[in-house]
């Protein structure tokens, strides 16, 4: 038989789709042959090599390795000639895509396996028009020419348009997206054209346009956003973000533009949404740090929570001469990653739901710490973070009277902080949790309070036992300018406590000069790096048994 693996027929068809792939493999030899296109989109070994059956294996989906090599069992077995079935295999770029994989086995004159060839078939790629708005889907994105001049392409995004479909519900969000495709296709003149990527993102393709004009065009349609009517009359406050990626001629590999289009989206969202933000290779080398976080993190919660550890900074009397209590605070090393700080990891793990599971653990060694320094240092106090999103997690108050019951702790020397006020959507059940937490002996603080009418209403409508006044009002007050108005609002804050019954903690506290001003304000406690920056549990313990000693403070 001619030498299947070198036909011409073979190179004519391996260049006739981007979106079809083809294979041939002479079975005898055990040595195939992929066309190019498949070798780049699914990165692999090489134009020709053997024992195709478990490479190719090993990029298909996990959940479905089953239903292909039961398939191409059957065809190597001899039960039958035809290979078909529907898989997920993983792309160059991590992501898995659904293909259509077809092949025929031919046998030999005395009925032996000799030639297996195939053709897989992009699932992904072939409905031509978004349903909905009416633009182009992103499989034609592939099709198009990017035009030889070179140029840009954006790719769009609604911020926070969960919250939207929470409030308004999914009939005002497809309105919502629907006016804002319409407004991208007003934009396509020429040969530009408006894609509809996933969701509520969208892809905009501008030939022949500049870093400066495209960004003209993004304010464009991110004014356009700022208010939106419906059909009934109401107004929408929308925010959009996009990723963008300069592009220098038609070859320009879309797969390619696409991945960076994404990372570039995702990183201006989590530093400043409302903007744009053009690819750039320091956005890949934050983007692949982020990854390397992700996997530490569920490495560390997989592991008993390995690298988790709390430091603690310390609460001080109005006076600051006597450590009444401490904040525990969240830290972690990861096994690649060691410097990645509060700012860094608390967002990731929010947005993969792993900060529910290391916050049970933050609670459970803050009970264990204030048992241990209680024993040794009398009456103290331990405050931690609790996210919004964990106080309406079921079943996280039962847990957390169980575990001071299990360490014998009072909970009167418990304090829960509110984190991220400005996220509580609903104050009205969070207020019925807080109730159900104070009845057990618990104490709540509201952090970060001052900043904003929120501030006002959440002290309105949630029964709370302490506020942490916002270091922003406190840093500056000894700076000549700022000094009268910070003391007036950080006056009135203290006024206003005092007259619903809470306790005041004054954080920010970093500079003498800061702190003589304070003292005299009749704040309960003080907080800052001129007592303390947050340290680990044996360096907070020297603090504490020099405290316990002299009854005296300095600062660090």
């Amino acid at each position: 038989m001619e030498d299947v693996l070198n036909n011409p027929l073979f190179e004519a068809f391996a260049n006739a789709s981007d979106n079809v792939y083809i294979y041939v493999c002479d079975v005898k030899k055990d040595l195939s042959r992929w066309s190019p296109n498949a070798i780049s989109y699914f990165d692999l070994p090489g134009e020709y090599f053997v024992n195709a059956g478990d490479v190719w294996g090993e990029k298909i989906h996990p959940e479905d390795r089953e239903i292909y090599y039961k398939d191409i069992s059957a065809v190597f077995s001899g039960e039958k000639d035809n290979h078909s079935c529907q898989y997920r295999a993983v792309n160059r770029y991590g992501k898995y895509v659904w293909l259509e994989c077809k092949g025929t086995m031919i046998r030999d004159k005395n009925g032996g396996l000799d030639t297996f060839a195939g053709i897989m078939t992009r699932l992904d790629r072939q409905n031509k028009y978004d349903t909905l708005t009416g633009l182009l889907t992103k499989y034609e994105f592939y099709e198009q020419s990017l035009g030889k001049g070179g140029g840009v392409v954006m790719l769009l995004g609604v911020d926070r348009f969960r919250n939207v479909i929470n409030t308004y519900g999914y009939y005002y969000g497809d309105e919502l997206l629907t006016t804002i495709a319409k407004r991208l296709q007003s934009l396509c003149r020429d040969d530009r054209k408006a894609f509809r990527f996933n969701g509520d993102e969208f892809i905009l393709l501008l030939p022949g346009a500049d870093k400066a004009e495209a960004a003209n065009v993004f304010n464009s349609i991110r004014n356009t956003a700022r208010s939106i009517e419906t059909k009934d009359g109401k107004r929408i406050e929308l925010s959009i973000s996009a990723g963008a990626v300069v592009y220098e001629d038609e070859k320009t590999d879309k797969d390619e533009i696409v991945n960076r289009l994404e990372l570039a989206l995702s990183y201006i969202k989590k530093i400043n949404k409302g903007s744009i933000e053009f690819y750039s290779d320091e956005i890949d080398e934050k983007q692949r740090r982020l990854m390397t976080l992700k996997e530490d993190l569920k490495y560390s919660i997989a592991h008993d929570f390995e690298g988790f550890e709390l430091y603690f900074q310390p609460l001080v009397d109005a006076r600051g001469t006597r450590i009444l209590g401490c904040e525990a605070l969240l830290r972690w090393h990861g096994r690649h990653i060691k410097d990645a700080g509060p700012m860094d990891f608390i967002p990731i793990l929010e947005e993969d739901s792993g900060i529910n599971q290391v916050g049970r653990w933050v609670m459970r060694q803050a009970v264990k710490q204030q048992r241990e320094w209680q024993e040794k240092f009398g009456d103290f106090k331990v405050n931690f973070n609790v996210s919004y999103g964990q106080f309406l997690e079921e079943g996280y108050v039962e847990e957390l009277v169980r575990t001071t019951e299990e360490y014998g702790v009072s909970p009167e020397n418990l304090v829960l902080e509110l984190t991220e006020s400005n996220n509580v959507e609903s104050p009205e059940s969070l207020a019925l949790i807080f109730e159900q937490i104070r009845s057990h002996g618990f104490h709540i603080a509201l952090d970060d309070f001052g900043t904003g009418y929120a501030s006002m209403e959440l002290l309105k409508k949630l029964p709370a036992d302490e506020i942490k006044i916002e270091h922003t009002f406190v840093r500056e007050l000894a700076n000549g300018d700022f000094h009268q108005v910070d003391f007036a609002i950080i006056e009135s804050l203290l006024y206003l406590c005092k007259k619903v019954n809470n306790s005041v903690v004054v954080e920010g506290v970093e500079t003498k000069a800061v702190d003589d001003i304070i003292r005299t304000m009749g704040a309960d406690y003080l907080q800052g790096y001129y007592y303390s920056k947050p340290v680990c549990k044996a360096e907070f313990e020297k603090m504490l048994i020099e405290n316990h000693s002299t009854q005296a403070v300095g600062s660090v």
